[in-house]
């Protein structure tokens, strides 16, 4: 017979170790989570990190469309892009046109 199993916590944020001065609203790749730090965290500090949730990511290239629901790619820097090959972070929550720095993404650690 099968168990059932309870939710234990709906999680949306983590605790992470930064790897180098952290400012809050860094989006980050920090102990195989990418996240955006909630506060500043100082190199080899622990802070917590939202991992789930809509945030404003700066785009790798303002010149790259991406359409709402694209999938998204971690590319480096804490800047992402329209997926290709990398390491899927979530889906385009709105378009981004042509000459705009950022999108809207909503980040899916399930994807990672």
């Amino acid at each position: 017979m099968a168990q059932n199993q309870k939710l234990w916590e709906r999680v949306e944020t983590v605790l992470i170790t930064a790897s180098a001065d952290r400012a809050a609203g860094d989006f980050v790749d920090e102990g195989n989570w990418y996240s955006v730090c909630v506060d500043a965290i100082a190199n080899t500090e622990d802070g917590m990190a939202h991992i789930r949730g809509a945030f404003e990511l700066t785009k790798n290239s303002a010149s790259e469309v991406i359409a709402s629901g694209d999938f998204v790619e971690w590319v480096a820097d804490g800047k992402v892009q329209k997926f290709a090959v990398g390491t899927k972070v979530g889906k385009a929550y709105e378009a981004s046109g042509n000459g705009v720095t950022t999108v809207i993404v909503i980040l899916m650690p399930e994807l990672y």
